[in-house]
């Protein structure tokens, strides 16, 4: 069944529904040994997820006067620049899927944003069925397979026929290209208050998530101890693993289903950035436990795993890295390469299965966590 996310609502009254949520969901009871995690957590919050979700706003507010410019006069280097522009929007939302949750989870922020596999079917059904004029609010009130960055994407670019084919269907002087071009306007717009939505409730200034992260141990309503903290940011970034290494590779390239490579379950195929998207998480999930982002950098979650196995921590720096260079190696775009190169697709699919079963067994268990998911999740 499809979900809307409830309209962007106020500062104040979102900071009164992350609070009152996150006082539901406290659990633990403080320890007096708890300062490294303690102090992890705080970093985190300051150094890694906040400044992520910075940018998530950051990247996403020129979407919608670059999709504004290419309806207003759609021409080849205008339908360049709104396709820049997704792809910048992109990027942030890749990196937080590292840590999805709170706000981004509460407010069924993530969904809205970023459902996957784009259906099609649907979003052409929706923009036949909208009104005129497509507003945000009316973007607001449809189901998850409607709308986000797959729903834009589908609209802005066309692997078959390239650039000319999206100027004949979005920048169409007919009825239906400018009716395809304001649900493209209104999804922009929609996507950019979404990501606004969110960043706001992480800052201080709006609902202060980052409190309830930074403060895990002391002070947090909802991690009492730091411990506790550690536990969920452990079980998130196995998460996100789990997404990249079963959902986004196993299911394209037909191991979950035995069935064979279907490129309609790889993400981002209209835009063939699917490689990229797989770069994006794992390097998120990598700055989570390293405790550094671009030119910030604090404690992670290495810090605890070294101070109790140098070995670990070793061995899970070095699957990132070779993970990395596994997906690298696979010739982009992911779409074909999955029926035309399999080796490559299936040997980065086992380099990021390392960096998962690493963090589910040895990190988990060095750290004292219980992992509370299994391939099934994580998307």
């Amino acid at each position: 069944m499809s979900l809307s996310p409830p309209a962007f609502p106020s500062r104040s009254v979102l900071g009164l529904t992350v609070t009152l949520a996150l006082a539901a969901a406290s659990c633990g009871t403080p320890t007096a040994d708890d300062t490294a995690q303690r102090a992890v957590m705080n970093d985190l919050a300051h150094e890694v997820m906040l400044p992520i979700y910075d940018e998530l706003e950051q990247g996403a507010l020129p979407l919608p006067p670059a999709v504004a410019a290419f309806c207003d006069g759609p021409t080849e280097a205008t339908l360049t620049a709104a396709q820049a522009a997704w792809r910048a929007a992109r990027v942030p939302w890749k990196h937080a899927e590292a840590f999805r949750f709170g706000p981004v989870e509460d407010l069924r922020i993530g969904s809205a944003i970023d459902f996957w596999p784009a259906r099609t079917d649907s979003i052409e059904s929706a923009i036949t069925a909208a009104p005129e004029p497509v507003t945000t609010a009316h973007i607001a009130s449809l189901g998850v397979s409607t709308k986000g960055l797959p729903a834009l994407e589908f609209l802005l670019f066309d692997p078959a026929g390239g650039n000319a084919a999206v100027l004949a269907s979005l920048g169409g002087a007919d009825a239906a290209g400018k009716k395809r071009c304001a649900y493209a306007r209104a999804l922009a717009d929609a996507i950019a208050a979404d990501t606004t939505t969110a960043q706001e409730a992480w800052s201080l200034e709006g609902g202060a998530f980052v409190n309830q992260v930074a403060k895990a141990g002391s002070g947090s309503t909802l991690f009492l101890t730091g411990q506790d903290g550690i536990a969920r940011v452990v079980n998130l970034l196995i998460a996100a693993m789990i997404a990249v290494s079963e959902n986004r590779v196993s299911r394209p390239l037909g191991i979950v289903s035995g069935t064979g490579p279907d490129p309609t379950l790889v993400e981002s195929r209209f835009s063939d950035d699917s490689i990229e998207d797989l770069f994006g998480t794992l390097r998120g999930v990598e700055d989570v436990y390293l405790g550094r982002h671009g030119d910030r950098s604090g404690r992670g979650i290495s810090e605890l795993v070294a101070a109790r196995s140098p070995a670990i921590d070793s061995s899970v720096k070095k699957a990132f890295t070779d993970a990395m260079a596994a997906t690298s190696a696979v010739p982009a775009p992911l779409r074909t390469a999955i029926t035309d190169h399999p080796a490559a697709v299936t040997k980065a699919q086992d380099a990021l299965r390392v960096v998962r079963r690493l963090l589910s067994t040895d990190v988990a268990s060095v750290l004292g966590v219980a992992v509370t998911l299994s391939d099934n999740d994580g998307d």
